[in-house]
């Protein structure tokens, strides 16, 4: 088998592991709306109509809740990865190879290696412009793809249509609040609140949600 073979191989396998993610990812997401939209009628219904009814818990309903939230999250993200191939198609191989894959990479080598960065270089973390840009390329990257896959939706033509944009901008809602709290920093008390619960009720499995969320909310 030829060097270029082998590539090609490796590429497909990629290219079919990442079609297999994507499709469960669509299945959980809208999976994980559905749950949701119930969850927030159960917020708003008196716990004593439906307490121990079908097994659910009233204390237990911002577990519940977060956790139909990470797996709704799942659509936002296939959003994001939509967004991404419509700017990849205006740009050139060669672009895209820097932009989303050579930079973002490079980025999360710099992190892991931070410490040894500094002492070469003595670009001092986290103000230098160096260390500005390894924080937030990634980040921002996120945010285009999201802002293009949404105007994509509010105005596929000529036409900008506010209630089709809406409607996305909702389904976009669990991956928006999910990567504005863990990534972007933002206070939301009552998402960490429920994340800390969600974990503590996964016991072991709590590493494994939490690589998981990393993954799919792009946390650095």
């Amino acid at each position: 088998m030829t060097l270029r073979s082998s590539a090609r191989s490796i590429k497909a396998r990629k290219r079919a592991f990442d079609n297999g993610v994507k499709a469960v990812a669509w299945y959980v997401g809208w999976i994980g709306l559905a749950v949701l939209a119930l969850c927030g009628l159960l917020w708003i219904v008196p716990a004593g109509n439906w307490d121990g009814a079908a097994g659910l818990q009233a204390e237990r309903l911002p577990l519940y809740t977060m956790m139909a939230m990470l797996a709704a999250s799942l659509v936002g993200w296939l959003y994001v990865n939509k967004g991404e191939d419509r700017i990849k198609q205006r740009l050139g191989r060669n672009v895209n190879l820097v932009l989303f894959v050579i930079l973002p990479v490079a980025c999360m080598i710099a992190g892991y290696l931070q410490v040894w960065l500094t002492e070469q270089t003595g670009w001092q973390p986290p103000g230098h412009p160096f260390w500005v840009f390894v924080h937030w390329y990634p980040t921002v990257l996120v945010i285009v793809c999201a802002a293009v896959f949404l105007g994509w939706k509010a105005k596929p033509r000529k036409h900008v249509y506010l209630d089709r944009g809406f409607g996305y901008a909702l389904l976009f809602l669990p991956y928006g609040l999910l990567f504005a709290y863990l990534v972007l920093g933002v206070r939301l008390d009552w998402i960490g609140q429920s994340m800390q619960e969600t974990l503590t009720a996964m016991g072991r499995y709590s590493l494994a949600i939490q690589l998981v969320i990393a993954y799919f909310i792009g946390g650095d």
